[in-house]
Formats: C-alpha cells, structure tokens, sequence
C-alpha cells in the first residue's frame, strides 16, 4: 500500500490557478500535478498542487500546460522517476504495477475520464491491490467523494472494458531513495576565490552533495552545463578530474554549496566528462616471473552500444531473476554498465519494472540488471578507446512510416542544434510524438548511440534530437 493524504485539483484553494506555462487552470487539467503533489507528499514533503506547480515551473518543468515528470528529480532529489509506460494498445502490465504496490512504491496511472471515443487522459494515484481491482487516491472530486470514501478504478473508469488490462492506458513509474527525506546537515559557506575557476555538469542527474561521498546528502540533482565555482585550489581541482572516486568543493548557480564527482564534471560547457587520469607505468620488470596467458577477447558490443549507470545499489545477476543463486555482486552508483542489446531493444527497457538488461561491467563480466534501476548515462558512446562496430546495411520495403520517427522516451530534447545546452533547447518532446526525418540517409542514424538526426516536427519546425531516443 502507497500511504498519503487525499488532494483534489478541484479544491477551491487553488483550482482556478493557472497550470505551468498556460491559460489552464489546475482545475480543469492538474489530474497529473496533484497525483504526483500526493506521491511527493507519500515520500516525506509537504507540498500542495499549487506550491509543486511554482516549483515545477522555475524549474522548466512545464511546456506550456504539459507536465514533464522527468524534471522532478531535480526539485525533489527523494523522488525518482523511471518512466512512462504507454500501453493504449496492449494490456495494462498489471503484474509489475501490483509488484509496485505491494512494494509500497508509487504508482500513477492514466485513464480514460469520459465514454467518448478515443482516451480522455486523467491520471490517478494507485493506493492499494484490492481484488481484481485497484483503490485509488482520485486527484478529482466528484460530488459524494471525501478521503475516507473507496474509490475503485473499474467501478469508476469503465469505458474501455471495465477491467485493469484494458482501462490503463500507461503507467507512470516512480520510487525514493528513501522512506523520507532526512535532516539537512548545517554546513558553514565556504568563500568563493578571487580567482574563479569554473566546471560544468557534464551529464544530467550530476549530484549536489553535502559530503564527498555517495552516502552525503544529497542536496540537489544539477542538468548538464550547470556552470559551477570550484572552490578548491585550481590546482588540487584539476589533479581530481576524471578521477574515479574523487569529489570536487563547488558552488551552483543558485549559491548552494557541496560536493560533485569529479568524474562528471568538466572544464568546457557541454563537453564530454574528464577523462580518466593515467595510472603511472611500473617501473619494475622481471624476466623471472612469467606473464600471465591473456584473457579471452570480450564479444564484440552491438552497434552504438548504450552507456548506463545504477540510479543505486544495483544487484548484478548471471540470468535475469531475483534469487541468492544468481546474484554475482553488488554494482555502486559510480559504476558504469555497457549494454549487450541493440540500442532499440535498450531504450524501450530502461525504467521499466519487470525488465532486465544484458550488460558488461567494468571487469569485462556479463550478466543481466534490472532495468527500472538504470538510467543513461548521458547519451554518451559506450566506451572510450572502443570504435562501435559497422551498422549493418538494411533493406526495407518502403512504408507509410518511411521517414517518420517517434520519441522513444518522456521528455526528450528538441534542440535548434546538435548540442547539449540551456541556449539550444527549443522544447520537450512528450512520449510518442511523431517526427520527420529531415536529412538524406538518417534512418541509418535511428537508434544509434552518441548520433544526431535532424528532424521536423508536426508544425514544420526543424531541429535536432539524440538519435538513441527516437524509434520508428
């Protein structure tokens, strides 16, 4: 069971504000800001849909009156959200989400409000399995509801079927990192030198944290390009960078202070992160000892393979099953996993409860992790030094879908150039929305890692986005 208290968008404290970046009201469309407001609130805030909407909105996290759940880490860093699960065409996947709720992790769906053709979207917050049916914490309020009356799905939402398979329309898949969020330390500000020298988050989710490990509490997740104030010796900085394990004293754009790893951090905006610092030849040679035989070459990685990293302790199995038999270790977050699956097959996994991902470690061994506990590791190509195999040649009859493409995530970045920058972002693509090719030869490009496809979008805009979270 997910416990919360009871929120309904149509509460006159603030049903007739304005939602995000609209003329809405969250009234009428903050179905899905109140549901994730009583999920926050689940996990230890204390929020209302009026303050998350404020929060939301300095935060770029609204196009418009779209609401991008994929920005909420970065407000609230207990909350992590794995993905949204389209499933309009297929079965709901009841097994994973009551795997969730028995799990007490947070889980929103979306449904259909309205007996008209096609889907009314309206999302709701899942609070307990019941049978075959699911109670819910309904964000609006019909006439007769209170906190304490039952709501259930397919008494409620009954358009499509009347069962959970065919009534969820996707799944919105959320976790902590904790059952709250604890105490914030009290820390002392550090001066900022005379003489700056300046970083930048080299990928998304880099970690703000009050201590130089990844136990310290955590007090912010930074977006790539976030400029920060070392606040060490420029010197003793720079010795750290690339460095597995080091952490550099900074200070972000807001003025909030602590640590980041060095590994992520970068001396150039939008460049890539530092790379490693060499480890220092042996001066000692012997001819007594004999060399060890050399290893079995690795398989060879599948064409732009994908680049993922824990989102926490992460249980490294030899099939892909919970159980002591096929544990082999336990990965940290500082550890990077390379993908074994074709980029398609990846993206499609990543966040998803109940899927799992064939990876190589960073001891060049292969075994499965669960996929829900994975990010992306900033797009980035699989390993430096590596060249990725040749994209086979495809010969396909042509189709009503030549030269379209979908975004094969939530929230994926439309930009007026092939950079990862503030200054280049044009807007967020929702799950699913169809894009034209726009360049000769970039279906070659769909799916592959570290590539840049030049599209137009439904209004006839051009631009860019990452060719690993797009899919035909």
């Amino acid at each position: 069971m997910f416990k919360t208290q009871n929120l309904y968008q149509n509460d006159e404290k603030w049903k007739n504000t304005k939602l995000g970046n609209s003329s809405e009201t969250i009234g009428g469309w903050g179905c899905l800001l109140t549901s994730v407001t009583m999920m926050l609130n689940g996990i230890g805030y204390n929020e209302t849909p009026e303050t998350v909407n404020e929060k939301m909105k300095k935060a770029g996290g609204f196009q418009g009156a779209f609401f991008i759940p994929s920005v909420l880490p970065f407000v609230w860093s207990n909350c992590a959200y794995r993905d949204m699960q389209p499933c309009e065409n297929s079965p709901a996947p009841v097994a994973q989400i009551d795997a969730a709720v028995a799990a007490g992790k947070p889980v929103i769906l979306q449904v259909d409000w309205n007996k008209q053709a096609g889907i009314q979207t309206h999302f709701v917050l899942v609070k307990e399995k019941k049978g075959n049916d699911y109670v819910l914490y309904d964000p609006y309020k019909y006439g007769g509801d209170s906190p304490d009356k039952e709501v259930l799905l397919t008494t409620r939402y009954k358009y499509n079927g009347a069962t959970l398979e065919s009534e969820i329309s996707a799944v919105l898949w959320f976790d902590s990192y904790s059952v709250a969020p604890p105490e914030p330390p009290k820390m002392t500000k550090v001066p900022v030198p005379a003489d700056k020298y300046i970083l930048y988050a080299a990928e998304d989710d880099l970690a703000l944290r009050a201590e130089p490990n990844i136990g310290g509490y955590l007090w912010k997740r930074l977006i790539a390009g976030a400029e920060l104030i070392c606040l060490e010796p420029k010197a003793t900085a720079k010795a750290k960078l690339g460095v597995n394990g080091q952490w550099i004293n900074v200070q972000d754009p807001a003025g909030d202070q602590g640590y980041v790893a060095a590994w992520y951090v970068s001396e150039t905006k939008g460049g890539p992160p530092a790379p490693a610092a060499p480890k220092p030849a042996s001066t000692l040679t012997t001819s007594a000892t004999p060399k060890p035989a050399p290893a079995a070459p690795p398989a060879p990685l599948p064409a732009g393979a994908m680049l993922f990293v824990p989102t926490e302790e992460l249980a490294f199995r030899s099939k892909p099953e919970i159980s002591p038999e096929t544990l082999i270790r336990r990965i940290p977050v500082t550890e990077q996993l390379v993908s074994l699956e074709p980029a398609n097959f990846a993206i499609e996994k990543v966040g998803v409860v109940g899927k799992w991902l064939k990876v190589r470690d960073s001891q060049n061994k292969e075994g499965f992790v669960a996929a829900w506990y994975v990010k992306f590791a900033g797009g980035s190509t699989a390993q430096q030094g590596i060249a990725a195999a040749p994209t086979a040649a495809v010969t396909t009859m042509p189709s009503a879908n030549a030269g379209k493409v979908k975004a094969a995530a939530q929230a994926v970045a439309f930009r007026k150039q092939p950079l990862v920058s503030d200054s280049t972002l044009i807007r967020w693509l929702p799950l699913g929305e169809e894009l034209t090719i726009a360049e000769p030869g970039g279906e070659t490009k769909i799916g592959a890692n570290n590539q840049w496809l030049q599209v137009k979008d439904r209004a006839g805009m051009e631009g860019y986005v990452a060719a690993w979270f797009v899919s035909r």
